[in-house]
């Protein structure tokens, strides 16, 4: 179990959640992890000059019942979307994180003892703004018609959803032609349109 953290025997949650944790994310971590009660899983013992790359803040019980339960891509997404967790610090090597669990072996009784103890948490009571939910697909994959529903759910959407990052003439940028990080994005479109005449 990970030093430096107090456990309440009373809080069976939170001890299976570090339990788990340090099965998940096994010590010494680049990493902290804050619990939603304010646990601390601190970094391995790093140089005074270097602190921690990033912190994994879990907001409630249930959180890791909502990020590795199956499917773990989508669920994971839709955690960090719904603000079930959230990443302090350098994001992209969060990211790598997934990797690095990917890459480990585990045997089939350790996957057994995770989905165990992970159902054993609780389910969040956070209620998810109502929404499309997922695509309703059926037939083959990749049939025309399957693909054909499955295209008009994720770009039929309207207006409003694209104008949050597209520019006002609602195109998509080119990251080729931003000249430097504070290039402005208006620019770039301009040097698109420019360079596609």
């Amino acid at each position: 179990m990970s030093e430096n953290i107090s456990l309440s025997p009373t809080d069976p949650v939170f001890a299976r959640t570090v339990s788990l944790l340090d099965r998940i994310f096994p010590p010494p971590r680049n990493f902290s992890i804050r619990l939603w009660n304010e646990g601390q899983l601190p970094a391995a013992k790093l140089p005074a000059s270097d602190q921690a790359a990033f912190t994994v803040v879990l907001r409630h019980p249930g959180v890791l019942r909502c990020m590795f339960s199956p499917p773990i891509e989508l669920n994971l997404g839709e955690a960090f979307i719904h603000r079930d967790f959230d990443i302090e610090g350098d994001f992209y090597s969060a990211i790598s994180l997934m990797d690095s669990i990917s890459t480990r072996t585990l045997s089939p009784s350790d996957i057994a003892g995770l989905a165990r103890d992970i159902l054993a948490l609780p389910k969040s009571s956070l209620g998810y703004p109502a929404g499309r939910g997922p695509a309703r697909l059926s037939g083959a994959q990749h049939s025309l018609e399957r693909d054909r529903v499955a295209i008009q759910y994720h770009y039929d959407v309207g207006n409003d959803f694209y104008s949050l990052w597209l520019d006002r003439r609602m195109q998509y940028s080119c990251i080729a032609h931003l000249r430097s990080r504070t290039y402005p994005l208006a620019l770039a479109h301009s040097g698109k349109d420019h360079s596609a005449l």
